[in-house]
Parts: structure tokens; sequence; C-alpha cells
């Protein structure tokens, strides 16, 4: 009977927390970026994310069932998941946009799969990554903040806002100031204009220990060296690095994609490498590529990579390669260089004594 069983290879990890207190406190950290929304937007706001969570449990419950599988709807996935894919959809949008992204979170990104942590993809991500491919027009046209939205109207007299990437594409300057990203008064998804609001949300998330924050600097530390070189049209030097990191929906993607501790790798060290790849992919598909959100689609593309990123870095370790060691090699080398002929001298006739 023990042969029957294979041993996977290390590293090996041990979870803290229960599954269902984690998603609980991320969860918490979407809540604490309503404010705002509901503020410019009114109850519209709240409908959204309704229909986002119904929709996740729905598809879940439904496939569940299909399969006549174990109810999975207690671990509040399918609310996670339906509440990130409504705060990252435009107030004007189509409640049928918001069920579509929910439900395809969970049909396509998490229950194939397994369930839980058993998919390679952040089931989220990959619902808006789908509603952004298959309804971009949808996905990026936001409106006004001054404009009220009616909850179950037409709203057929709004005047849609193109996406801050699209105008810079174009050649055109958004002509924003960083308060008005920090106090959230520019257009963009429902939760991720304000950067107050969501580094409030990154500090309840590393309080209590859901914050896979080598992931996060790194990842915007990458996007802001590298964006400073991929510059824009007719717009200053530092302007295009703000509008590349706090402009639609990176800073929230790095905060609640890149640092998922469930999903990114587990070491710290792989943590910084891999962050920085996602970082360097997000510039490079926003400005060269063929859509918008490109942290969301760096993310999709560097999630099932977190586990080569851990064995790498475990197997370097083993080896006895480690950043402590080639940084102390590189300081004696420094030192080395440094000293005179003489000081030289006088170490070798150390040694030999």
């Amino acid at each position: 009977m023990a042969g029957e069983f294979l041993e996977s290879a290390a590293p090996y990890f041990r979870q803290s927390d229960t599954q269902l207190s984690s998603t609980v406190q991320r969860i918490c950290a979407l809540c604490i970026l309503l404010p705002l929304p509901l503020l410019h937007y009114g109850w519209r706001t709240v409908l959204m994310v309704l229909f986002g969570i119904l929709s996740a449990a729905a598809a879940e419950g439904l496939w569940n069932l299909a399969a006549k599988r174990r109810q999975t709807l207690s671990d509040m996935t399918a609310v996670e998941t339906g509440f990130t894919c409504a705060l990252l959809m435009p107030a004007c949008a189509h409640y049928q946009l918001v069920i579509f992204a929910a439900a395809s979170a969970m049909l396509i990104g998490k229950l194939p799969f397994g369930g839980r942590f058993r998919t390679p993809f952040i089931p989220a991500a990959v619902g808006y990554s789908l509603s952004a491919v298959c309804f971009p027009s949808e996905t990026f046209t936001y409106s006004r903040i001054s404009e009220k939205i009616s909850a179950f109207g037409a709203n057929t007299l709004l005047h849609p806002v193109f996406s801050q990437a699209e105008l810079l594409r174009s050649g055109k300057n958004p002509s924003l100031h960083i308060g008005e990203y920090l106090l959230g008064e520019v257009t963009g998804p429902l939760g991720t204009t304000s950067v107050v609001l969501l580094f409030t949300a990154a500090v309840w998330l590393l309080f209590t220990g859901n914050l896979a924050w080598q992931s996060m600097t790194s990842s915007l530390a990458a996007i802001t060296v590298i964006s400073f070189f991929v510059p824009y049209p007719n717009v200053s030097s530092y302007m295009y690095v703000v509008c590349d990191l706090l402009g639609g929906s990176t800073l929230f993607c790095c905060l609640f994609f890149a640092a998922y501790a469930n999903y990114c790798p587990k070491l710290s060290t792989a943590r910084v490498f891999w962050g920085g790849l996602c970082g360097a992919l997000t510039v490079l598909i926003q400005h060269f590529g063929s859509v918008e959100a490109g942290c969301v689609f760096a993310v999709l593309i560097m999630t099932p990579f977190a586990d080569a990123f851990d064995r790498m870095v475990w197997h370097c370790r083993s080896k006895g390669i480690t950043y402590r060691q080639i940084k102390r090699r590189i300081e004696q080398r420094i030192t080395y260089r440094l000293k005179t002929q003489q000081e030289r001298e006088l170490d070798e006739f150390k040694k030999t004594q």
C-alpha cells in the first residue's frame, strides 16, 4: 500500500491560516475599496457586486450539482471571485458583463482544475481577461465621475470616456495630477482608482498575513523603472511612470493578484524574481500589446511558473548558492581590489603563518 504513494519533490510549505479565514480576510480588504465607488456611483455599485457574487456562487453550485460533487460554496471563494470581478468593471458596464466575468472565472478558471488552489490561475484574473478580450469596448469604456448612472435604466445619455491607456496610446495626455490619483478622482474601474484606499487594503492584508509583499514591491519597482525608459508621446517624463503605475487596474492587480500568497512563489527570493518579471511583462503588454490591463495578463502568464521559481531557488540553495554568499564574495573582491600591494602581501603572509 505504501508503494502506491509518491513523495513530491522539495520544497515543502506549511500554511498557518485556514483557507476560509484567509479568504474572509481578503474579502474584508475588498470591502475597504467600496466607499469611494459608493460615493461616486451610488447603489449601482452594490448591485454590481451582488450580481458578481451571485453569478460566481450559482456557477459553482450548478457545476458541483451536475458533477455530483460535494458543494464547496462554504470556502467563500465564489464570494471573493465575484467581488473582485465586479470591482474591476467600469461603473457604466452592463450587469451582463459582470455576470459573464464572474461565471467565466468559476467555470473556466477554477472548477475544471479541481477547485480552490488546484488551479494554476487566479479565477478572477481569468474572468476579467476573458471579458477584456471578448468585450473590450464595454470593459474599457468608463463614465465621468460627475454623471449619475441609473441602477436599472438604459443610461443612453451618458458621455463615455476612454481609458487612460487608450488616450496614451493615441498620443493624448490625460492631464491628471498625482493628487487626483491619491483621492480617486480619476475615471477607471470601480475599485482601482483610489491609491489611499488601495494602500489601506494593503496594510490590512499585510497585517493579517495574506500579502506577499515581496512580489508586490518587486513588481511595482519593475514597472516604475522599465516604464521610465518606455515613454509615451506628449507626456512628461515622470507622468508616464505615474500613468503606468497608478492608472487603470495596475496597482489593484499588483495588490490582489501578483501578491496573492497562495498563487505566487512561497520563498521570498523566488517572489522577488517572479514579481519583477510580472512587472516587466506588464509594461511590455501595456505599451506594445493589443490589449489593456497588462498586469492581469502578466500575472496569468507567470502564475503557472510560480512553483518552478520556488524549485529553482531551492535547488540553488541546496548547491550553496545563496544571496548572502554571493554578496560576501562580491564584498571580498571589492575589498581586495581596494587594497594596496603591501596590504595584499601582508594578508598572504598572515595566511601562511
